[in-house]
């Protein structure tokens, strides 16, 4: 008789998430960057004491990892899985308020418009991404969760944005990511990090202060609009 001893652990990881001003925190890093403990906590609306107590908490349950930079400490997520787990229950958490209307958020039109997704594209311009790379024969969806970079997709990464081998790691190559304002996929894994990486260095996308959401640069806008046909008033505010 299976007792469960084979099995993971989730209440460890369940327990670090139970606490609101650690779960700030940790949506926070899902921009993929590295923090300092005093603007997570003041991000999370803690004071230095707890958030110091908070963080020695995440370090010891392996959700964050830390990088020393001189005398600084900067924390970030401890790896991969930890992201999409929290992206995994951004869509769930969202999943019935988006059924129902809410009082609006002046970050939440941004955050819907476009942000990143740990390391890669989200809200409508990911989604956005994904339908045309779809459209065009670059990008399969091979059933709910999984995508699958075509031949001519890797062609395309390769002649347009210079990827041609993405480091993978233990990650899946593509991966369908659910997201959580628009309830379809868009593009996880190596090559959406690669997609990702390419956007922001190439000026394509810029970073809104203090947050995961993202402007499309006019640059930005003539490479969709060029590239897709994604008109540029469908990727503002007011769209």
């Amino acid at each position: 008789m299976n007792n469960g001893a084979n099995l993971p652990d989730i209440s460890r990881l369940a327990s670090l998430l139970a606490d609101p001003g650690r779960a700030r925190m940790l949506l926070l890093l899902l921009d993929g960057r590295s923090y300092p403990a005093s603007e997570l906590a003041r991000h999370a609306g803690l004071s230095a004491q707890s958030a110091s107590n908070h963080l020695a908490k995440l370090l010891q349950g392996g959700a964050v990892k830390v990088e020393q930079h001189g005398r600084h400490r900067y924390y970030l997520l401890a790896n991969v899985a930890i992201a999409q787990a929290l992206e995994a229950l951004s869509a769930a958490a969202h999943g019935h308020d988006l059924q129902r209307p809410r009082a609006a958020s002046p970050v939440s039109p941004q955050l819907r418009l476009a942000r990143t997704c740990y390391d890669h594209l989200a809200g409508r311009l990911g989604i956005a991404i994904a339908d045309a790379m779809q459209a065009d024969g670059l990008l399969l969806l091979n059933g709910e969760r999984q995508f699958e970079v075509t031949p001519s997709g890797r062609r395309w990464f390769a002649a347009t944005l210079g990827v041609t081998a993405p480091t993978r790691g233990k990650r899946p190559l593509a991966r369908a990511c659910l997201d959580w304002s628009e309830r379809r996929p868009h593009l996880a894994g190596a090559f959406g990090a690669a997609l990702c990486r390419e956007f922001q260095q190439r000026n394509w996308v810029e970073r809104r202060q203090d947050s995961r959401a993202l402007r499309v640069t006019p640059a930005g806008q003539a490479f969709l609009r060029e590239q897709w046909g994604i008109r540029p008033e469908t990727l503002t505010e007011s769209a």
